[in-house]
């Protein structure tokens, strides 16, 4: 059998940054990461072009929480806040990064906020943004950025809710496909480096075909050195998935975009459902 021709890398991780919880929650995740896996940081803060605009309209109006209160938004004062949160997530990443000894770098750029995320991580190895952002947005759903980015990223994502625990198993859809030997390479790369257990969800037709990739995927491994636990799951959903995988204690799931028996509308309705952090890999 051939072996995928590249190995799962990062050398350097983008994350995307703004106010929100969780921001902070991906920006936590990205130095875990970082850390562990010795790559350079690069923080980016997009002022979003389309507030700026807004907030020349006469009619821009702010509502003030907990009260509810409206007070009019000019352009100036928005410039104001759009810097002083840049200012912020920068303070925070110094912080993080500094005390965990990794190199970083920060930048502000204006535009419109996935074009300029997705620029700029055509020039890193992954990109790292929260689930939703400043959105409200019940747990099944992505915020649009992070929508945005697990369509379109160049490379691979990592998308976040909470942070990450480094001590929970990481879990893995495989099938056999050179995609999915491509994420079967991610994960043991980073249960390794966590030094965590490995979850292999076999996506198998039938207890023959279950096997047949389990011995695939224990060879994958060989070089790795790790011992994987298998959990076979024939003609399972979204739904099912979602269940399976947080059965799992909330650890790192790896995908791929496209397995040959899930659809890749389940694919992203299990990325959707899931509380887990998860590393899209194409």
């Amino acid at each position: 059998m051939s072996e995928p021709t590249t190995e799962f890398v990062v050398r350097r991780i983008l994350i995307a940054l703004d106010a929100s919880a969780q921001s902070m929650a991906a920006l936590k995740a990205a130095v875990t990461l970082a850390a562990e896996l010795g790559a350079d940081l690069e923080g980016l803060f997009v002022e979003d072009a389309n507030l700026v605009r807004i907030a020349t309209l006469p009619i821009a109006r702010r509502v003030l929480f907990p009260s509810a209160a409206e007070e009019p938004l000019d352009s100036s004062c928005m410039e104001r806040e759009l810097k002083a949160m840049a200012r912020h997530a920068q303070r925070s990443l110094a912080t993080m990064a500094e005390n965990s000894g990794i190199r970083w770098t920060f930048r502000v750029v204006r535009g419109k906020v996935p074009v300029e995320i997705l620029a700029a991580a055509s020039e890193s190895d992954l990109l790292t943004v929260g689930r939703s952002g400043w959105s409200l947005a019940r747990r099944m759903q992505l915020g649009s950025t992070a929508q945005n980015a697990a369509m379109n990223a160049p490379k691979a994502l990592l998308l976040v809710k909470q942070p990450l625990e480094v001590d929970r198993p990481v879990v893995v859809l495989f099938d056999g496909s050179p995609l999915a030997e491509q994420a079967l390479r991610a994960a043991a790369r980073f249960a390794g480096a966590f030094q965590s257990q490995l979850t292999i969800f076999i996506l198998a037709d039938s207890p023959e075909n279950a096997k047949t990739l389990m011995r695939r995927a224990t060879h994958l491994l060989k070089k790795d050195k790790i011992e994987a636990n298998f959990r076979p799951v024939f003609a399972a959903g979204a739904l099912q998935l979602a269940d399976a995988v947080e059965s799992e204690t909330g650890g790192l799931l790896v995908l791929c975009r496209q397995y040959a028996r899930v659809p890749e509308n389940e694919i992203q309705e299990l990325v959707r459902r899931v509380g887990n952090p998860v590393l899209l890999v194409r």
